[in-house]
């Protein structure tokens, strides 16, 4: 009796985990928490930004400022699905951080980041967060805001007036390091970023801003017309294409990658030349001479798009930080870049060469197309000429007739 009881007890148990899983599979993924969401991983990227570009964002006085502890040179950054890491190089390589220790002087190292799922006038001119350390008497702060296209803005994180090594992880002489926890915005699978430095004295204050920049990094689609480029030996074909990212379809530059560091406007391979007709919309001309082999040619090429991630700036209602400043790295919206450009290095056109075409073919592609017409021309004249037969013969038994009359 003890081992049927258990016998039954060990059946419901299975019926029961079976009936658990069961639900789980058939339950849609909407019903489970978005915490499971995990931005893209990538490697380290990197780009150059030593143009001149200071921007006075706040005050109209530049005394004291634009300092090489705040001039952007060089951005490094890469992500591992959860914390987007990025390295701000300046012009400074100053072992002395006496800069940061200075009465009235505050240096901020930022990025802000718009989020391409959102609709691209929300944010604070094309801005979704904003996410900084900064520098006052010192003593750092870090801050995470999420911002409004109001000029509201709403404080996600914050750990402030804590002592920062410098020479340690952070910042050091020329750099300063940042790290974002992507789940404090919602893990994003794609998203944008502009990084900035700001030099602050007293009421006064100047920006370093970047570009915009993509992620994932180089994320682009292609479609041509046709989508499989057939081409014969000797004849040539235009092929329309459109190429976007997440942010744009407008395409800025178009260049052909013929080897190793070997670029150009035009590709040639075995007698298969290609060309650029047109930058915007992309049009590409391929000619194949009767020479070329027949198979299958990739064309390399690298594009460029130009991205803007907001149609119109929207000046603050209110920005204030906690001590009661103005938050001047937001304040000049109309004047800090809503625009950048991402590139793929590595997009290719797949063609393929075919035999010239026969005789034959070539008949049967003419009469496919002109064969109707020609029968419906030809068909009137023969009844045409019947007719005329017809009447001629007629005429003439009559004329006899009326001869033997």
């Amino acid at each position: 009796m003890q081992s049927i009881k258990k016998l039954f007890s060990i059946s419901g148990s299975c019926s029961f985990i079976i009936a658990i899983s069961l639900l789980f599979f058939f339950i849609p993924s909407t019903y489970f928490s978005p915490s499971f969401a995990v931005s893209p991983a990538f490697e380290p990227q990197a780009f150059n930004d030593q143009r001149n570009d200071w921007i006075q964002t706040f005050g109209n006085d530049s005394i004291n400022l634009k300092s090489n502890h705040g001039d952007l040179l060089e951005i490094d950054y890469l992500s591992d699905g959860k914390t987007l890491k990025a390295t701000l190089w300046s012009g400074s390589d100053s072992e002395n951080a006496s800069i940061y220790n200075q009465p009235f002087k505050r240096i901020s190292y930022g990025m802000l980041i718009k989020i391409a799922s959102y609709n691209i006038n929300t944010g604070f001119s094309g801005a979704d967060y904003n996410y900084y350390i900064e520098s006052v008497n010192g003593k750092w702060s870090e801050y995470l805001y999420q911002l409004s296209s109001t000029g509201s803005q709403i404080l996600l994180y914050s750990r402030t007036n804590y002592t920062e090594p410098f020479g340690g992880p952070i910042i050091g002489p020329g750099y300063a390091k940042l790290n974002l926890n992507l789940s404090s915005i919602d893990n994003p699978s794609e998203y944008g970023i502009l990084f900035y430095t700001t030099d602050s004295f007293k009421t006064n204050e100047v920006s370093d801003f970047t570009d915009w920049v993509g992620v994932p990094p180089s994320a682009m689609t292609m479609v041509t017309s046709p989508k499989d480029i057939v081409i014969r030996q000797g004849e040539q074909l235009l092929v329309p294409t459109n190429i976007l990212s997440t942010f744009s379809n407008n395409v800025t530059d178009i260049t052909f990658n013929k080897g190793s560091n070997d670029v150009g406007s035009e590709f040639n391979s075995s007698g298969l030349h290609a060309s650029i007709e047109r930058i915007q919309p992309p049009l590409f001309k391929i000619n194949v001479s009767p020479q070329t082999p027949i198979g299958f040619y990739t064309i390399l090429f690298t594009a460029s798009l130009f991205i803007e991630t907001t149609l119109e700036s929207m000046d603050p209602a209110s920005n204030h930080n906690e001590s009661g400043f103005m938050k001047p790295n937001l304040q000049a919206s109309k004047k800090y870049p809503t625009f950048g450009y991402v590139t793929n290095p590595s997009m290719n056109l797949t063609v393929t060469v075919t035999p010239p075409i026969s005789f034959d073919e070539r008949f049967k592609e003419f009469w496919s197309v002109y064969g109707q017409p020609i029968s419906i021309i030809a068909g009137g004249f023969a009844g045409g000429f019947a007719s005329l037969v017809f009447a001629k013969i007629k005429k003439t038994d009559k004329q006899s007739e009326d001869a033997k009359r």
